[in-house]
């Protein structure tokens, strides 16, 4: 266990420090796991070849890019109303459940914690990833709503320094970065299908079709059509804040993710040089 301080020596998140990584104090929902148990656990699930999983550094689109996959397997427009299975967060039930389903899941990991038959079996994997300088804002102020993380006085400038130096839950942007890099370079013929956050927005519709192709799954005009049209950001940020599943509202408390939106987008600018400095 390791207590993450912030500038007055106050810890605002307990993390669980294994292999290089900063794991999050709630595996597989339940706190002050064992990781190397955790893991464990994961290498004894079997997976399907048709499998596929979606990871990303916090807050890059894993949920955006979930829904969009999820609706591609199911071959309809229709939003999950249930917290997503992520290896590392959710109970091992649901990730049971959704191997039963259609065999999304999703991940924080680095690539050697990821279930070892799901990388044995070259299960698709697809990496999405989101400019630095929007994840700082979007961790900042979703860690203002979770339960786990006492940062309610702590201010943006404060927590980018965090960030830049990796000492936030799941490490740092660059780190996780790297190690997905490396796990390329070094499995060059993996199945892997990199989408930025950006290109999703920019162009959403090309970017379901390129999921859709990546995931051989044949998928209508109409239907991508659809999909695109659902997961528009803003129609889906509204659906999705009227329907808060149970399990997210148990560990949030809802505040104004909107405050001082000014002041961390004019410290962002400094971010790049920071995390590329050297």
């Amino acid at each position: 266990m390791k207590n993450l301080l912030n500038d007055k020596g106050e810890s605002f998140a307990k993390v669980l420090d294994y292999d290089g990584y900063y794991f999050p104090n709630f595996l597989s929902a339940k706190r002050d796991v064992d990781v190397s148990k955790f893991l464990a656990g994961l290498n004894e699930l079997t997976f399907k070849d048709e499998e596929m999983c979606i990871v990303s550094y916090p807050k890059s689109g894993t949920h955006w890019a979930y829904e969009i996959c999820n609706m591609l397997k199911n071959g309809n427009s229709e939003f999950m109303n249930s917290m997503l299975p992520i290896f590392e967060n959710s109970p091992m039930t649901d990730i049971e459940a959704a191997q039963k389903k259609n065999g999304v899941h999703s991940s924080h990991m680095y690539p050697r914690h990821l279930p070892r038959d799901l990388v044995k079996k070259r299960c698709k994997i697809i990496q999405v990833y989101r400019n630095p300088k929007d994840v700082a804002v979007s961790y900042f102020n979703f860690s203002k709503k979770l339960i786990f993380y006492n940062t309610a006085d702590m201010s943006f400038p404060e927590f980018l320094r965090h960030f830049v130096s990796g000492e936030v839950p799941c490490g740092g942007w660059v780190k996780w970065l790297q190690e997905w890099k490396t796990f390329q370079k070094e499995n060059p013929d993996y199945p892997l299908l990199e989408i930025s956050y950006e290109e999703m927005k920019r162009n959403l519709k090309e970017a379901v079709k390129r999921m859709s192709d990546f995931l051989n799954l044949n998928s209508s005009p109409k239907l991508i059509e659809e999909i695109a049209r659902k997961c528009d950001f803003d129609i889906m940020s509204t659906y999705k804040n009227s329907t808060i599943p149970k399990e997210m509202s148990e560990i949030t408390e809802k505040k104004n993710s909107n405050s001082h939106i000014f002041l961390q987008k004019r410290w962002c600018w400094r971010l790049e040089k920071l995390l590329y400095r050297g």
